[in-house]
């Protein structure tokens, strides 16, 4: 048998319901370990809209590790916040900070500019690995786990070895999952996203201001509502993120991120933000504008049942904020990419899916917790107790692809030991490009491992003081800020 044929027999055969972010970046890291992968996305065309996304270290690296660097998704290095304060009589506090790269590494982009480099990166032909199929208008009605069987809304059925849910917050695959059904809810907070392209600021004198230096981001707070507004797109668009609270949240419950906007509410809500702020608004098109409810859900039991296991948002919705939504979809892209390496025996497919869920659910559950928090009061003001170390350790500074492989490491351990054998005690290391080494430091120390999350799951609220900072290099003055994405 001649090399590729044999190449072709070992992969097995991934079916993944979903084609945004969670599902492409899944799909890769698949292909990179020599899987046959089929995507089925329920839209005819793929949909990029969409605004900005928060790209932190976790994600960073992430991204690196599946092949997709900052200059392909067009991201800007966030180096300096102006963060001001409008108080109730209009007067206004504004406090600038400069963002250290080393010590809090931040980039913007967009979800098109990120969508789109994952999509090339799936398409990528000259990578290692089985071309990867994308299949559109196909939406899935069930799924049969034990079978790795996916039913779609046309009457057709694909079968494989292996079935990833990455359907989204309204996940379909999540109800067969044991202890699926659990209900997500809204939380009282909305979001109005948009883009504005940077030629329709240039000449407005209240406007120049958000677009004369690269690389500045400003915040406004006032009273409950906070306004985001970074550069991204190479400094091409300027990425605008409205929160505020809805007090009708409970009506109106299937509203969509898709549905239509109105500017007007927008504007109504926004009322009490400085003219320039105003001014931006003024320039945003309908068509850009999305206003969108922010989902949340109790953490499930398991993210897997037989031959199926859940990834992104349809595993742990969570509320979008400190960008840690997408980077949670792309660790668990990079869970899967490891948990099933090359010429992983189909047998072993359901025990490895579940210990891709009882290593991913435990941190997905602490990142949740935590993310929850950091309520949007938070963007403001933040408890003496919150133990800003241990985020920017744990949650920051996480390395999924080390975690993963460790855990792998000791099921193997104890896959022999159950079998007798000592003959094959240590995890080889990965054999592609995707997840090669990272280089260490100039010591050649290792990369410390994360603490504990228990301690910090809880954020106490004692006290408050202005959330004015970011992190710094050392462990003594490391200062949090707060983004969404």
């Amino acid at each position: 048998m001649d090399e590729p044929s044999a190449h072709k027999l070992c992969g097995l055969k991934v079916l993944i319901a979903g084609g945004s972010i969670g599902g492409l970046a899944t799909a890769i890291a698949l292909k990179a370990q020599g899987h046959h992968v089929t995507v089925y996305e329920q839209a005819l065309v793929p949909d990029t809209m969409g605004s900005g996304i928060t790209i932190f270290p976790n994600s960073l690296r992430a991204l690196d590790m599946l092949g997709v660097d900052t200059a392909q998704i067009r991201a800007v290095r966030i180096k300096m916040m102006i963060r001001t304060s409008i108080e109730e009589d209009g007067s206004a506090d504004a406090i600038e900070n400069d963002i250290d790269e080393k010590a809090w590494p931040w980039y913007q982009t967009t979800y098109q500019d990120l969508f789109v480099s994952l999509w090339e990166a799936a398409h990528d032909n000259s990578k290692p690995g089985p071309k990867i199929d994308i299949v559109t208008s196909k939406s899935v009605v069930s799924i049969d786990p034990s079978r790795a069987l996916i039913y779609f809304s046309d009457g057709t059925e694909a079968d494989g070895d292996v079935v990833i849910g990455a359907d989204g917050v309204h996940s379909v695959c999540r109800s067969f999952v044991p202890g699926g059904s659990f209900r997500r809810f809204r939380i009282k907070r909305h979001v109005f996203r948009a883009l504005i392209p940077r030629e329709r600021l240039e000449n407005d004198s209240r406007t120049i201001k958000f677009i004369e230096t690269d690389g500045r981001a400003h915040c406004y707070n006032h009273q409950e509502k906070s306004l985001l507004i970074t550069p991204a797109s190479n400094g091409q668009n300027l990425c605008i993120k409205f929160l505020y609270e809805d007090r009708m949240a409970f009506k109106n419950l299937s509203k969509d991120w898709r549905d239509p906007s109105s500017k007007k509410k927008l504007l109504r809500l926004a009322a009490g933000l400085p003219d320039e702020c105003m001014a931006l608004f003024e320039n945003i098109l309908d068509r850009d504008l999305q206003d969108q409810p922010i989902w949340d859900m109790d953490p499930l039991m398991t993210f897997q049942s037989n031959r199926m296991a859940l990834m992104g948002d349809a595993a742990h919705p969570m509320p979008p904020y400190c960008g840690q939504r997408i980077a949670m979809a792309l660790e668990d892209a990079l869970a899967l990419g490891v948990i099933l390496e090359p010429e992983t025996p189909n047998s072993e497919v359901d025990e490895r899916l579940k210990l891709y869920s009882n290593t991913r659910k435990t941190r997905a559950v602490a990142v949740q917790q935590t993310l929850r928090g950091l309520s949007e009061a938070d963007m403001r003001n933040f408890a003496t107790e919150f133990d800003a170390y241990s985020f920017h350790t744990y949650i920051l500074g996480h390395d999924e692809r080390e975690h993963i492989c460790q855990a792998l490491c000791i099921w193997k351990k104890q896959q022999c030991l159950r079998q007798g054998s000592m003959g094959f005690l240590e995890l080889p290391k990965p054999s592609t490009q995707i997840f090669e080494e990272e280089p260490r430091g100039d010591e050649g120390k290792s990369r410390q491992r994360s603490p504990s999350p228990k301690k910090w799951w809880s954020i106490g609220r004692k006290g408050s003081k202005t959330w004015s900072r970011v992190f710094s290099s050392s462990r003594e003055t490391l200062r949090p800020v707060v983004a969404t994405s």
